[in-house]
This record gives C-alpha cells, sequence and structure tokens, in this order.
C-alpha cells in the first residue's frame, strides 16, 4: 500500500490533494445550516444511483413505457423501493437547493467574492425544477401525460418563440413517441451532465472562495460597499483571521455533513418503503375529462395561472418565473452594499417575506382544493378506456343539452327536447347493444323521433360503440346494488322498398 501511495502522489500529488480538501480551516461557528450544500450532493447522488438501475428496466416508448414501470414494481427485486426512493429524492432536492439559497441570500454570502457561485446556484436550482418536469412524463400514466401536456401549454405562450419551443419540446403537434424519447433523453443524459459539471465547478469555488462565515465576522468596521478596493483588503483579513480562528474540514465539518447525508439517504428509505412513488391508470389522450395536477413544488405557480384573467394568463406564465430569474442573476450586481446580517436588509427581508408567503399562501390554496379523482361521479367507479371515449364523445356532440345526468345537463330541454329521457339509469334499463342501434337510428325504434340519427357518416360505429359503452356503465347512485331490468325491445328489419 506504501508502494501504490507512493506511485500515485508522484503522478496526482495524494498529498496536496488532503491538503486543498481536508486539511483546509474553515472559519468558526458554522452552524447545521451550512450543511444544505452537502446535503444536496448526497441526495443527488442517490438520485443518480437509483436512477441508473432504474434505467436498466424502462422502454421509453408510449406502448411499452407504462408496462416496463409495473414491471420494475411488481417484479424486479425491491424496484417499487427504489422507484418510491427515486421520486422522494426528486421532492427532497427541490427543498434542499431552495432551502440553501435561502440560507445563503438571508446570510448575504451571494456578495463579494462569491457572485459568480450564487450565479452556478440560480443555474442548478433552474436544473433541478427540469429534472422534476421531465420526470413527469416518464411512468406515461395520465398523471404524467396530462401535466405534461399542461406544462408545455404554458411554455407556449411565451411571446414569438412559444411555438417553437413547443415543437422542440414534443417532437411534434402532439405528445408521443417523440415527446417521451425527448424527455427521457433530457432527464437520464442532458440534465445529469449538466447538473454534474456546474455543481463540480460550484463546489471548485466553494474550496477557492471558502465557506462564507457567519455574518458578524464581515460587519466589524467594514468599509459601506463590497466594491470598493477598500472593501477586498478588509474582507481579506476578516476571513483569513476567521479561519485561523476556526476548525479543520476533517474531522469537525465532514462529521456534521455525513451525519445529514445519513439521516437524509434513511428518510428516503423510509418514505420509498412506506409512502412509494403511486402509479395512476395509463395515459389515456382520449380522456379529455381528467384534471391534471402536478407536483407539490410547481402547485403555487399552477394556482397563480388559476386566478389570474384568461387574458393576463400568458403575462403570468412568462412575466412572473420570467422577472423573478432575472432578480435572482442581478441581484450580486445591484446590492452591493456591504450590510450581511438579515436583520440589517429591511428591502431583502420584506423580499423574502413576501415570496415564501404567498407561494405558501397558493400552495394551500391549490391543497384545500379537491384533489381530482379518475372515478366518474355520475358512474360511482373508475371508467375503462372505451366507456372514458364514450364520455369525451357524450360532451363533444353536446348530449347533455338535451339529456340530463345525475341531475346535470337538459339546459336546452325546450319543445320537444322536453322529451328526452333522463338517462342517470339507462344503463338498468337497456343494454349496450340495444344503446348503439338506438343512437344509429332512433326513428326505427320510435317512429317521429325527434332525436336525430347519428349513424355513419355522423359517426363511426366505433364511436357508436364508446357512446353505448358509456351509456349503460349509468346505473345511478346505488349502482352498486342495483339489479339490471332490460327492455330491449328490437324493431323487424325495414324491408328494402320494392321498385316500381
Amino acid at each position: 500500500m506504501n508502494r501504490l501511495s507512493k506511485w500515485l502522489d508522484e503522478r496526482i500529488d495524494l498529498v496536496g490533494i488532503r491538503r486543498t480538501l481536508l486539511d483546509r480551516r474553515m472559519p468558526r461557528d458554522l452552524t447545521w445550516w451550512h450543511t444544505l450544500g452537502s446535503a444536496t450532493l448526497a441526495v443527488f447522488l442517490v438520485q443518480a444511483a437509483t436512477g441508473t438501475i432504474l434505467a436498466m428496466y424502462y422502454a421509453p416508448s408510449p406502448d411499452h413505457a407504462y408496462d416496463s414501470i409495473r414491471y420494475l414494481e411488481h417484479s424486479v427485486a425491491s424496484g417499487a423501493l427504489l422507484r418510491g426512493i427515486h421520486h422522494w429524492g426528486a421532492s427532497a432536492m427541490v427543498i434542499l437547493v431552495v432551502a440553501h439559497a435561502i440560507r445563503v441570500f438571508s446570510m448575504g454570502a451571494y456578495k463579494y467574492p462569491r457572485e459568480l457561485n450564487w450565479l452556478l446556484g440560480v443555474a442548478l436550482l433552474g436544473i433541478v425544477l427540469g429534472f422534476g418536469f421531465t420526470g413527469y412524463l416518464l411512468p406515461w400514466d395520465q398523471k404524467a401525460y396530462w401535466a405534461t401536456q399542461v406544462g408545455t401549454n404554458i411554455a407556449g405562450t411565451t411571446p414569438v418563440v412559444g411555438a417553437v419551443i413547443v415543437k422542440l419540446l414534443r417532437g411534434g403537434a402532439q405528445l408521443g413517441v417523440a415527446t417521451l424519447t425527448r424527455f427521457y433523453a433530457l432527464h437520464v443524459l442532458l440534465l445529469p451532465a449538466l447538473l454534474a459539471g456546474i455543481a463540480l465547478l460550484h463546489l471548485t469555488l466553494v474550496v477557492r472562495n471558502g465557506i462564507a462565515p457567519r455574518t458578524g465576522v464581515l460587519e466589524l468596521n467594514a468599509p459601506a460597499r463590497t466594491d470598493s478596493p477598500e472593501y477586498h483588503r478588509y474582507y481579506a483579513e476578516s476571513y483569513a483571521a476567521s479561519k485561523k480562528a476556526g476548525v479543520r474540514f476533517w474531522p469537525d465539518i465532514v462529521v456534521l455533513d455525513a451525519v445529514i447525508a445519513t439521516s437524509l439517504v434513511l428518510l428516503l428509505f423510509l418514505v420509498g418503503h412506506f409512502v412509494g412513488a403511486g402509479l395512476e391508470l395509463p395515459a389515456d389522450p382520449s380522456d379529455s375529462s381528467y384534471v391534471p395536477r402536478p407536483e407539490w413544488y410547481f402547485l403555487p405557480f399552477f394556482q397563480l395561472l388559476k386566478l389570474v384573467p384568461g387574458s393576463m394568463e400568458s403575462v403570468a406564465a412568462v412575466g412572473v418565473p420570467g422577472v423573478l430569474v432575472l432578480v435572482l442573476l442581478l441581484l450580486p450586481f445591484f446590492d452591493r452594499r456591504s450590510a450581511r446580517a438579515f436583520n440589517r436588509r429591511p428591502v431583502a427581508r420584506i423580499s423574502l417575506f413576501g415570496l415564501l408567503g404567498g407561494i405558501v399562501l397558493l400552495l394551500g390554496a391549490s391543497i384545500r382544493e379537491p384533489k381530482p379523482t379518475a372515478i366518474a361521479p355520475e358512474v360511482g367507479r373508475v371508467l375503462n378506456s372505451p366507456e372514458r371515449a364514450g364520455r369525451a364523445l357524450f360532451e363533444r356532440q353536446q348530449c347533455g343539452g338535451c339529456h340530463i345526468v345525475a341531475g346535470k345537463g337538459g339546459a336546452d330541454r325546450k319543445g320537444d327536447a322536453k322529451d328526452s329521457p333522463e338517462l342517470t339509469e339507462v344503463g338498468l334499463r337497456h343494454s349496450a347493444a340495444y344503446i348503439h342501434s338506438f343512437i344509429e337510428d332512433p326513428s326505427r325504434f320510435h317512429t317521429g323521433s325527434k332525436m336525430p340519427a347519428f349513424g355513419p357518416p355522423v359517426l363511426s360505429h366505433q364511436e357508436i360503440e364508446e357512446l353505448s359503452r358509456y351509456l349503460s356503465s349509468l346505473r345511478g347512485k346505488n349502482w352498486q346494488t342495483a339489479k339490471e331490468e332490460f327492455v330491449d325491445t328490437f324493431p323487424e328489419p325495414r324491408k328494402p322498398k320494392e321498385k316500381p
């Protein structure tokens, strides 16, 4: 081992690396809040490890993506656990990156000489949110499909380049094979490479400039502004004195980082095991009744868009995040006062508390809203694919204008439409085959019926079959115990007219 160590030291300078990384002095009085950066790195390593294993079983195509997830969860040893850890690790990454940014902002650690590190941190925050967005679509379930549909539509509201952005994200006009392939490539190739590269540069600057000390160390008799030469000399002397009276990175700081990292990994293991990641029904592009609901960290923005008028939606969708990102990027350059303590920066306090308060209020309002459910209330259960397609067709054809279903509809029941039967329990009286034939030509069953015929070419046989499947599922509020009493009476086939 000694010969190996000597051989490596001659080539890569092991002693110099150890001296630079482990033997360096750190400012005194560092707190647990200073471990947020290393905690984020630990969770990223967990995400990289679990994501690599998950990618070995994932098939990035609409025909096989959902099935590959189900196979992973039910047939692969610890597959559900790995997916649960990866799912909750994404939330942990968002929480830790945001908490780290808040800590840096509240301590004024974005000021000289750490301006570049702050910019890299803003980029890392954007990449982490990009991970969350691109990871949406991969399970290819209802939530994945429709949340991505809404997200790409929001991106499409960007002035001038909106249509180009949507086409680049989707790979076409609609979500499909190209979209899933692109999101998969972004999620497992481009974004990890960007995050690893920027994080490495971020850590290099942390080693180069050192961890920001507590605010009081850099405020005693400090010059008024950080861009003055006097402040640069003051900072170098004050920081050197703080490091001289501080602690070693190894083992004092490393122990704190290790405790936090171990606790987080254990927490992710417990949540992944007992809660899991969840999986909804397979994606159904024809189910226009599904109400999309993004992950919790996008809910405040999602709720904000609900509150603005339709004419202002594009302004809010692009303007709010755009202004916020611009302010974060310019912050180190327009705030050059030497004051770093949070209680000496009233504008910073008002801005941070206002932003966090608004986010909490929007998140609370979104959580209090009734959660979307896959259960159709008029049916009382989850609809299968043909029934969902029939329900969407029922709405597109505006059948509810004449027919009442579970107390809704019938707004246009005027004149002859008043005789339109209520369909709340039509599935108890008629079979799907009867309903199919009736929809094709109602006059065959009731002479003088005012209901128009919907047979081809108005609707195809497939569309009529889907509509009849949906209508036959309507069995009232007591659908679980109600018994069918079909009164199907098929008329005699019409005889062809005799030629004169």
